[in-house]
């Protein structure tokens, strides 16, 4: 089984050397896609590869392919897996985080009957090297990915995944940057491919980070939202529309309930306490019923899907 490895980069001169180096012991093919960084990324790189072809390792092939502009880090994907040869594809990111040490642990999942192997942060506990907010981030966006795909993900958003080559035409979706990994994770587990997580290690960069904490963070958070829209069912959204409004009935009245009672300290409208409570409690009780029933619906189209392709 021949194995790929693409390796995203931009603007990652310290740390390209290293990664490559690393990677050479673990894969037959090494696809790096420079994706129009302003340093010496592509030099670096390029000059490894001048190196390599004189060395006595001339079995293991390494590509570098340019983008004359930042198109971003799925583009760089998208290129990496189309220049690919090997039947079994991995992803890793440029800035020595994810060590290749755990690269035999994916493929032996692979091996195993899973279709998508994702290497996880977060087993069996958070990294220490990780800052809280990216930690609460994680956690947030894996359990929306949870959510939509109706399968226990920890690590929705690492960098370091295996699939098969043949599957990415399926999985693959539409993005821009760091939003890629927990879409594409959550479009995999609604066709029912098969998921696995293992416990990797996780380094600390080398180099400056390219996360803008909350702008990134909104931008994965909305096109999660849009994503959990989209694939919740019809008969689960027409019931959480109505649980939404009567939320918003409940809360604007609460809201004078508050104000009448700071102003002159009595409420004037003996009902109104009434009609927000009955409001929030029938807004939850439909918002419950609908994620059941959203939740029954995957869980079974799931299924459907997995009998479908075994067919």
């Amino acid at each position: 089984m021949k194995l790929s490895l693409v390796v995203p980069a931009y603007n990652e001169e310290k740390a390209i050397e290293k990664v490559l180096d690393e990677a050479l012991g673990y894969v037959d093919e090494v696809i790096v896609v420079d994706d129009g960084s302003k340093d010496n990324t592509a030099k670096i790189a390029r000059s490894f590869i001048k190196e390599h072809k004189k060395s006595d390792n001339k079995n293991k092939e390494i590509k570098l392919i340019s983008h004359a502009i930042n198109l971003g880090k799925a583009a760089a994907l998208n290129t990496g897996v189309k220049n690919s040869s090997g039947e079994v594809v991995i992803f890793t990111d440029a800035d020595d985080t994810y060590p290749c040490r755990h690269v035999p642990e994916l493929i032996k999942e692979i091996e195993n009957g899973a279709d998508l192997v994702i290497g996880s942060r977060f087993l069996p506990k958070p990294p220490k090297n990780m800052s809280f907010s990216h930690v609460f981030g994680n956690k947030l966006f894996s359990s929306l990915v949870s959510y939509i795909s109706s399968t226990n993900i920890t690590d929705s958003q690492s960098g370091m995944r295996a699939f098969r080559k043949e599957i990415f035409p399926q999985i693959d979706v539409r993005a821009k940057s760091l939003e890629y990994e927990p879409k594409a994770t959550a479009r995999a587990a609604k066709l029912g491919y098969k998921i696995k997580e293992i416990p990797i290690a996780y380094r600390k960069r080398i180099g400056e980070s390219k996360m803008h904490g909350l702008k990134d963070g909104f931008k994965i958070l909305f096109s999660l939202m849009s994503v959990a829209y989209g694939e919740t069912t019809l008969l689960a959204r027409m019931i959480m529309i109505p649980s939404f409004l009567l939320a918003l009935i409940g809360i604007i009245i609460a809201g004078f309930l508050i104000k009448d009672y700071l102003m002159i300290g009595i409420v004037k409208r003996p009902y109104y306490p009434l009609i927000a409570a009955l409001s929030l409690i029938v807004s939850t009780q439909l918002f419950s019923l609908g994620l059941i029933i959203d939740n029954v619906a995957k869980k079974l189209s799931r299924m459907e899907e997995t009998i479908r392709r075994k067919q």
